[in-house]
């Protein structure tokens, strides 16, 4: 009778272990994972900030203006206007799309074909003239433009002045609201991860109070969970990192010349920034959650 009594004893013991082992795991993993997400969120808006005028250059460097050719000019003819127009200070590239090139473009926009119809090409050749960020603006692009059609070699010349106007419009916003939900989300980041660690920290409580109680230092007791936060804060950034060097290949295989504006210092001045925000975060939420049970009455253990 003895023996089972002490089999069933040992067998209760090891089933609580085992359930306080799992418990904790758990509590582990959903600490370093919303660690990862929430430091991954403020990641992508730091991404934004450091490259914010970075964006508005290559915005403004991809705004064409379209300038339609005579037909009956000669090649030799356009690869001077190409090589004047190089020399600008206002160029970033051009680019010359043939009459053939362009209809065959239009052919797979439209589906259908639409030189079987008209029986000839009605389109005219092209130089796809891409500006300086700096000239980039509503009033240089438009007597740029006046400028251009004045060329005899020019038929006519066209760009977007809407995009251009909300470009110069909108950066200056966008800039502040990237700015005010950044603080937003680093205020909500911090509430958020404190909360996860305070609610790790809250299964052990009243570990954390025998341990005062026979007497070991508040550094003692705070030690191994202070060394345990590091480790998640540490985890959860590398997390964060993977997560923001995989959004930033696949934005760069949408936009290739995405990261042709992001110098590695500005990269790893941002993975730096991820890292060093999760540790103080997880520290100091750690450090705060274990002081606040250690002042606590024993009673209110239960209530807390």
């Amino acid at each position: 009778m003895a023996e089972r009594d002490t089999a069933l004893t040992f067998a209760a013991t090891m089933s609580g272990q085992h359930y306080l082992r799992s418990r904790t795991r758990t509590s582990n993993v959903s600490t370093v994972v919303g660690i990862a997400l929430v430091l991954f969120m403020l990641g992508v808006l730091g991404f934004l900030a450091l490259n914010a005028r970075a964006l508005e250059r290559y915005f403004k460097e991809n705004v064409r203006v379209e300038l339609f050719l005579k037909r009956d000019l000669k090649e030799v003819d356009v690869m001077q206007f190409r090589k004047e127009l190089d020399i600008e200070p206002y160029t970033h590239e051009t680019h010359y799309v043939t009459a053939d090139e362009a209809a065959e473009q239009l052919k797979k926009d439209l589906g259908e074909d639409f030189l079987g119809v008209l029986g000839s090409n009605p389109l005219l050749p092209s130089v796809e003239l891409r500006l300086n960020a700096n000239y980039a603006q509503a009033d240089s692009l438009k007597w740029i433009v006046e400028q251009l059609r004045k060329d005899s070699r020019v038929q006519e010349a066209s760009y977007n002045a809407a995009v251009v106007e909300n470009i110069d419009a909108n950066v200056n916003k966008m800039g502040l609201l990237v700015l005010g939900f950044a603080v937003l989300l680093l205020i909500i980041a911090i509430a958020l991860i404190n909360n996860t660690i305070r609610l790790a920290v809250y299964s052990k409580r009243f570990l954390i109070r025998t341990m005062h109680l026979v007497g070991a230092t508040q550094w003692f007791i705070k030690k191994p969970f202070l060394a345990q936060s590091l480790w998640q804060g540490i985890i959860g950034s590398v997390l964060a990192i993977g997560l923001l060097v995989g959004l930033l290949q696949l934005a760069h295989h949408y936009m290739p010349d995405l990261l042709a504006f992001s110098d590695v210092r500005s990269l790893a001045l941002l993975f730096a920034g991820v890292v060093v925000l999760g540790l103080l975060i997880s520290l100091l939420s750690t450090w705060f959650a274990v002081g606040r049970y250690l002042r606590m009455n024993a009673e209110d253990l239960h209530w807390s």
